[in-house]
């Protein structure tokens, strides 16, 4: 039977696992990156906010709950990564990892599709992912003491 819930102690060992592991795969991604030529339309580009979103979500998942803005701050960034990662692709230069398009598979068989198709279908998502993204950014500024705590941090 498992455990409704892991411990404190556990919860922050696996989310400082997971930051560390997205940490991790985005400072592997600024490595690789460092002799391309063009950095924007290197495949190795797209580990930066992946690598992010995961150590976002170690943070997350780190945390304790009466962190409340430290918590939203976090999830608000997070998305913002995952949200980076789709439009990257969809609207990145290059291939962007639609080189062919992508197969489906039907009963007849594999139907491919084109580059372009591809790019439409990740720009949806794209679209939707940056929408919530934008979404965790004003819930983020108009929860409590967010206008009036951007507001202090300013009039210093």
């Amino acid at each position: 039977m498992a455990e409704k819930s892991p411990s404190p102690g556990r919860r922050v060992a696996i989310g400082l696992a997971v930051c560390a592991a997205g940490l991790g795969v985005a400072a592997l991604g600024v490595y690789q990156l460092r002799p391309k030529a063009n950095v924007f339309a290197a495949w190795e580009f797209a580990a930066l906010p992946v690598g992010m979103a995961f150590a976002f979500g170690g943070a997350l998942f780190a945390l304790p709950g009466s962190f409340v803005r430290a918590r939203a701050l976090i999830a608000a960034l997070m998305i913002t990564a995952l949200a980076l990662s789709a439009d990257w692709v969809a609207f990145g230069p290059g291939d962007s990892g639609v080189r062919n398009g992508f197969s489906l598979h039907n009963v007849r068989g594999p139907l491919q599709t084109s580059q372009m198709l591809g790019r439409l279908l990740f720009g949806v998502g794209a679209v939707l992912a940056d929408l919530l993204a934008f979404w965790a950014w004003v819930r983020f500024f108009r929860s409590p003491g967010g206008a009036a705590a951007a507001r202090a941090r300013s009039s210093r």
